[in-house]
């Protein structure tokens, strides 16, 4: 197979005008995407409930910081396989050029199901605070009005994103600005005022405060690692993005560092605010999000902001979310692999729309669909997001896996033992080790509608993949394709 390095070269006659919109993209705006995918304000206001509940104590700070250390190796190894080469193939590009082109197809398959369902979670999590608002005002909130707040979401969102991606881009960068700024003034009243306590404690750093053991803080971590899973997040972008070698992998760091400190010290606040067992008492209660009666014990009536910047925070969540599935599923296409249509772009913006555009139309389907069988949107929400938690495991660690065969292949000259080998070699045992504990260990033991279903109709849409890509690998000679390149 020909050196991926050389694979670039491949395309030069095309016109630039061919591809995606070039030099849109600055390092604020790189930020603002991938902070936005992270979902600064949604992870606490969604996930504090299943975090504490299923833990059995307030160790969300303890958490975040074990899974942002957790997920760091993987953050390297995309920033180093971002420089070496940039596309908005990210994974399955780089996976095709250093193993084997099926392998990388199949990958391919593994992301576009990774951005279209993480795309999915977020009309749900707007239809969520929706009803959070509803019930705010004591009005009826049901499965139907949090379907039809998702569904504006999804008008929104694909109006916003029809549009030029500095401008969208943008726009995202504020929303996510003002949900991240609220969520710690909160934070920061509730440490004033020392939580129910009174004053300061250290049980939120101590694993030993989660009452229900190991087995309990594994299933918790499962929406730990939802959180912090955005180190792929400004990939798919790269050839939109100025001097992608060089930004794209500083951006990468960036984001996922900023990220996990926001939440590490603004998780503390919420873990001290009031006993775990208050927060079991609102989740059972059929509360949307603790964070609501919680920020009103503090606030008083400035808590009506949580579901208002739970709306702004969805939005900016889901517009970073649509950007990764319309241009993974716009690399993937324009090779001929999926429907040309969805290789077309807007004639003045130069974005995927069309691959984007599919994806708004998934996400209604599911969007209906896991609310109805789910008894709401809150809890398709946990659904969803354990589903994209399987899924983007697997792209960490053959992204991992890519990282040492490529420069063991292509970059022997330059191999470090370090960051080549030991470094991705340890992000896939992480990434691996929580996707065996909280999937085939805690998740296949729970009832099938609420948790082994996510197992295995995981499980069979991955065979369904290798299936289409060995379909593809003898209908193409994969070997003799240079994929793509446009930066």
């Amino acid at each position: 197979m020909d050196d991926p390095q050389a694979a670039p070269q491949a395309p030069a006659t095309r016109p630039a005008r061919e591809g995606l919109q070039r030099n849109s993209l600055n390092l604020p705006r790189l930020a603002f995407i991938g902070l936005a995918y992270f979902s600064l304000a949604p992870v606490v206001y969604l996930n504090m409930g299943f975090m504490e509940t299923d833990s059995g104590g307030p160790v969300m700070p303890f958490l975040f910081i074990l899974i942002t250390v957790a997920v760091l190796p993987t953050a390297v190894s995309f920033a180093l396989l971002n420089n070496r080469r940039p596309s908005a193939g990210s994974g399955y590009t780089w996976l095709w050029e250093s193993t084997y082109p099926a392998a990388g197809l199949w990958l391919g398959w593994v992301m576009i199901t990774t951005y279209v369902v993480v795309s999915a979670l977020y009309p749900v999590a707007f239809g969520t605070f929706f009803n959070a608002l509803l019930a705010y005002f004591h009005l009826t909130a049901t499965t139907w009005t949090g379907i039809a707040g998702g569904i504006a979401a999804i008008l929104i969102i694909g109006y916003l994103n029809h549009n030029n991606i500095k401008l969208s881009s943008t726009v995202i960068g504020i929303l996510m600005i003002l949900e991240a700024a609220f969520v710690a003034a909160v934070a920061i009243v509730i440490v004033v005022q020392g939580g129910h306590l009174g004053h300061f404690s250290a049980s939120p750093f101590n694993p030993g405060a989660a009452t229900a053991g190991f087995s309990g803080l594994s299933l918790a971590a499962i929406f730990a690692f939802l959180s912090i899973a955005g180190v792929d997040s400004v990939a798919p972008v790269a050839e939109e993005a100025h001097t992608p070698r060089r930004l794209i992998p500083l951006a990468t760091i960036l984001v996922t560092v900023t990220a996990g400190l926001f939440w590490a010290l603004v998780s503390y606040g919420f873990a001290i605010s009031v006993p775990v067992r208050t927060v079991a008492g609102y989740v059972n209660a059929g509360q949307i999000t603790p964070v609501l009666p919680i920020s009103r014990s503090y606030i008083g009536g400035w808590a009506v902001l949580v579901p208002i910047t739970g709306f702004t925070a969805a939005l900016a969540s889901f517009g970073a979310s649509l950007y990764a599935a319309g241009r993974i599923t716009y690399a993937v296409s324009r090779e001929g692999f999926l429907s040309s249509y969805f290789a077309g772009l807007h004639p003045r913006f130069r974005t995927p729309w069309r691959a984007e555009a599919a994806t708004l139309l998934v996400a209604l389907v599911f969007l209906i669909a896991i609310s109805v069988w789910q008894g709401g949107p809150e809890s398709a929400y946990a659904y969803l997001g354990e589903i994209f938690v399987f899924f983007v495991l697997l792209l960490y660690i053959f992204v991992n896996l890519a990282n040492i065969v490529y420069h063991a292949r292509f970059r022997r000259e330059s191999f470090n033992w370090f960051l080549n080998g030991v470094t991705p070699v340890a992000g896939i045992v992480i990434d691996g080790y929580v996707l065996y504990k909280a999937f085939f260990v805690s998740e296949i033991s729970l009832p099938f509608k609420t948790g082994s279903s996510i197992v295995w109709f995981s499980l069979a849409w991955a065979v369904i993949g290798i299936g289409w890509a060995l379909w593809w690998a003898r209908r193409r000679r994969l070997n003799s394709i240079s994929l793509s390149a446009e930066v």
